[in-house]
């Protein structure tokens, strides 16, 4: 929460502001920093399809419940009229959004209930070892969770162009757009080596499973920092209004 909160001191939320939030996840990382700034005058439309986890425990422990609406649906199509909300945020949510298109799509449903937008996520940049390793066991994920299960999510971390550029295709304007160092502990990226030993014999396997192991002996010796994350700050261009 406290990297969340760094991250979105550069969204211009101030108190009394509406926010749509897309991708609240299972522990409000982000829903609770936002429910203190907005105030109590305030409010934030949590959305999250279906992987609500702890989030009300945790809202409810926040004291800032009254702050906050959850709302189960899929994100490509918002239940919310044009203009309902001051501002929309995703924060460490668009890797979970599944793929390019459905991204731009999302990022468009934003744009149409909020005339301002503001997306971040780390970046693939790494400038120590512990950020190396970090990113060397969350580039497993995507490929490891996709080989067992068939599912598109922890998609590789996106470079700020890329953000840039998804923004644009979606009909917004970039006000603003930065990489910020913020010198955390992030093991968020870790998993289980039984979730590789469970895809079936192959050559896809054991490939995994020698990554997999180089990147846990690294995590052992090095640790896991926060990679840099990008923002994008933006607003609906003409042809969305």
């Amino acid at each position: 929460m406290l990297e969340r909160l760094e991250v979105l001191e550069r969204a211009g939320v101030e108190a009394g502001t509406s926010v749509l939030e897309v991708g609240s996840g299972a522990h409000a990382l982000a829903t609770v920093p936002l429910a203190h700034m907005v105030g109590s005058s305030g409010r934030v439309l949590a959305i999250e399809r279906s992987r609500w986890g702890q989030f009300r425990d945790l809202v409810m422990q926040s004291g800032l419940r009254d702050r906050i609406r959850p709302v189960a649906c899929d994100a490509r199509w918002l239940p919310l009229r044009d203009d309902s909300v001051d501002l929309a945020v995703c924060v460490h949510g668009i890797r979970s959004l599944g793929g390019e298109e459905s991204i731009v799509r999302i990022l468009r449903e934003m744009l149409r209930v909020s005339p301002r937008l503001f997306i971040a996520e780390s970046l693939p940049i790494a400038r120590t070892s512990a950020q190396r390793s970090h990113l060397a066991m969350y580039d497993l994920r995507h490929d490891v969770f996709f080989a067992t299960s068939g599912r598109r999510d922890d998609l590789p971390y996106a470079s700020l162009d890329r953000l840039a550029s998804l923004t644009d295709r979606a009909g917004g304007i970039v006000d603003a757009s930065e990489a910020l160092e913020v010198n955390l502990p992030h093991s968020l990226a870790y998993f289980p080596r039984s979730l590789v030993e469970a895809i079936p014999a192959g050559e896809i396997r054991e490939d995994l499973l020698r990554r997999w192991d180089e990147a846990a002996e690294n995590v052992g010796k090095y640790g896991e920092d926060h990679p840099p994350v990008g923002f994008v700050l933006a607003h609906r261009g003409e042809m969305n209004a």
